[in-house]
């Protein structure tokens, strides 16, 4: 993932490196949480086992960060980053150039599911952890809206084969649904024995096929 980005160096509890080694060193540690996190989630992170797995010691952790809740959420901002370049790649509008709804709707849905999934393990986390900690949610809640406001532009450039009173809303309605039945799949909102279990490619082809019904059927 890419370097720390000036929302992480400004959040409450975290403490700039000024020298190029102590960024990449604080680098390490941050993409070494998002490790840890998805492995163990929240309850098995640790300032100690992010210290020796990195290789940094405790003390330089703590000239960064004033303790675990902090290195969390410097650790969040850093995988939102990662996770907007993810959206931007998703929704480019020149990728879908030339596709009609009945092509694009199927392979978004699809695409979107296989983002979620190779992300899931660190977006559970995060989220779960959100419902404990107004911060993490706030920010988790950031880059949600974002994939929303991306994924329903990207439709409405089709709006002409979208055959219902308002677009707009039926579009969002659309992200909602998507999002909300993958995200129960994937097990990002609760624990993972808590999961649906169903099978994603049939049930991204379901959706694809109820979604496509509800924006093209006339209301």
């Amino acid at each position: 993932m890419s370097r720390t980005n000036d929302r992480q160096l400004k959040a409450p509890g975290v403490r700039a490196p000024r020298q190029e080694r102590s960024q990449r060193s604080f680098d390490l540690v941050l993409d070494t949480s998002l490790e840890l996190l998805a492995e163990k989630g929240y309850n098995g992170f640790a300032l100690t086992e992010v210290s020796r797995r990195s290789g940094v010691s405790t003390g330089s952790i703590y000239t960064r960060v004033d303790g675990k809740d902090d290195l969390l959420r410097a650790a969040q901002d850093r995988f939102l980053e990662h996770m907007g370049q993810e959206h931007r790649t998703l929704t480019d509008p020149e990728r879908w150039a030339g596709m009609g709804l009945a092509q694009l709707l199927p392979r978004l849905i699809v695409e979107t599911a296989d983002m979620l999934q190779r992300n899931g393990a660190v977006l559970g986390a995060f989220q779960q952890r959100g419902a404990l900690d107004p911060e993490v949610a706030r920010a988790g809640k950031g880059s949600y809206h974002d994939l929303r406001d991306r994924f329903i532009a990207l439709l409405l450039r089709r709006s002409e084969e979208i055959h219902r009173d308002d677009p707009v809303r039926a579009v969002g309605s659309c992200f909602v649904t998507v999002y909300s039945v993958l995200a129960r799949a994937l097990a990002l909102d609760v624990a993972a024995e808590a999961a649906e279990g169903s099978q994603l490619d049939t049930l991204t082809e379901d959706l694809s096929a109820m979604m496509l019904a509800f924006l093209t059927t006339g209301a």
